[in-house]
């Protein structure tokens, strides 16, 4: 984790669900397991690091009535560095041949939970959560534990485990071990077995505000408040998003694509005075705005070409199919792509006739956003 990274950061971007499980500390009312739920990137990993951290701080704050770990006592050190025996973690791997491999799989993506504990995993191949380490910390805490410490088990994207595997824990996440806490995160909580779901306690997470994600980038990335805050809106308030986009600054190619990528997704999503508010932030200048016209067009193209065949091999921005497979809905109609298409034709010859940027780009969002509503 980086050094800048505060444990009590989760305190402020999410803390309706913080004050639960604090609230619960300080009642000396702690359930036997928890299910931190809600769309991946919104701070699953640092609310439980950060709980784990104030179950066993030894020096606890207290800021208007809600507890929060100090950050600077021993115990707190070692969880935020993940180096702590009180802290046992098992998380999505892709496929390995034996324990040693999972162990070392597993240990690469701690490295980067330590550096930033927003970083969204995955891979080019299928991530699961193994059954072999959820055993080897089963055989963990079977061992005595030190007395003044309480051990946490982070089971992080149950939903990834299969339904046998999770189906052979039940006893453990039903009756933890003396002085264990449970902690299972998922995206969405019915994705989980029901006799998991009934013993756990829910913690929901939220939409983080825009203004808190921009602060949370500019204090921790080489931006300024307009590109943090740019990043905080097209990402809707998901910081580990947000943050993915931040950390492609120095590859500024891929940032202004994954940017052009959202905002076309905005188009779909948002009401458009919201989505033309973004795109007038991004299109400061007639090469952005050319650039990002041009990526549109390859969108609608790859859309329109889905909607039609349902081939993959046909995706041109294979690195959004599963994307484009959702928005391809809206592209039944062929006369839909056919106008948007025009549109984006029309507005760039305009732009090479000197005329002013930003209006014609607000223009065009206006008209593909109607084209789009045509279409549903």
């Amino acid at each position: 984790m980086d050094p800048d990274v505060k444990l009590s950061d989760i305190r402020f971007l999410q803390p309706k669900g913080w004050s639960l499980l604090a609230r619960a500390v300080a009642a000396n009312r702690v359930a036997g397991t928890y299910l931190i739920s809600g769309k991946e990137g919104l701070g699953h990993w640092q609310m439980a690091v950060s709980f784990a951290a104030l179950l066993n701080c030894r020096t606890r704050q207290e800021i208007d009535g809600i507890p929060a770990p100090c950050g600077e006592c021993a115990s707190c050190h070692q969880i935020a560095g993940i180096n702590s025996p009180a802290l046992n973690i098992v998380l999505p791997i892709p496929s390995h041949k034996d324990l040693k491999e999972a162990i070392d799989l597993t240990n690469e993506s701690l490295e980067y939970k330590r550096k930033e504990p927003f970083w969204i995993l995955s891979s080019t191949s299928q991530l699961t959560v193994p059954i072999d380490m959820a055993r080897e910390v089963k055989r963990r805490l079977a061992m005595k534990g030190d007395q003044d410490s309480t051990r946490v088990v982070l089971f992080y994207q149950m939903e990834k485990m299969l339904h046998a595997s999770a189906d052979a824990l039940l006893k453990m996440i039903e009756e933890p071990p003396a002085d264990t806490v449970i902690l299972l995160t998922a995206e969405k909580a019915e994705t989980l077995l029901p006799t998991i779901r009934s013993r756990a306690q829910l913690i929901r997470l939220e939409r983080i505000k825009p203004q808190l994600c921009a602060e949370y980038l500019a204090g921790h990335y080489s931006l300024s408040p307009e590109k943090a805050m740019l990043y905080a809106q097209v990402t809707d308030g998901n910081l580990g998003r947000a943050v993915e986009l931040a950390a492609d600054e120095d590859h500024d190619d891929i940032s202004q694509r994954a940017t052009g990528f959202l905002l076309f997704k905005s188009l779909f999503l948002e009401p458009a005075p919201e989505a033309i508010s973004r795109m007038l932030e991004f299109t400061t200048n007639r090469g952005e705005a050319e650039s990002l016209l041009l990526f549109w067009g390859s969108l609608v193209r790859d859309c329109a070409s889905y909607a039609v065949a349902g081939d993959d091999e046909q995706i041109i921005n294979r690195d959004y199919t599963v994307d484009i497979k959702k928005l391809s809905q809206s592209f039944a109609d062929p006369e839909v792509a056919s106008a948007m298409t025009e549109q984006i034709k029309n507005t760039l010859a305009d732009m090479r006739r000197n005329v002013h940027i930003q209006p014609s780009v607000a223009a065009l969002a206006l008209r593909l956003g109607a084209a789009i509503k045509t279409a549903r």
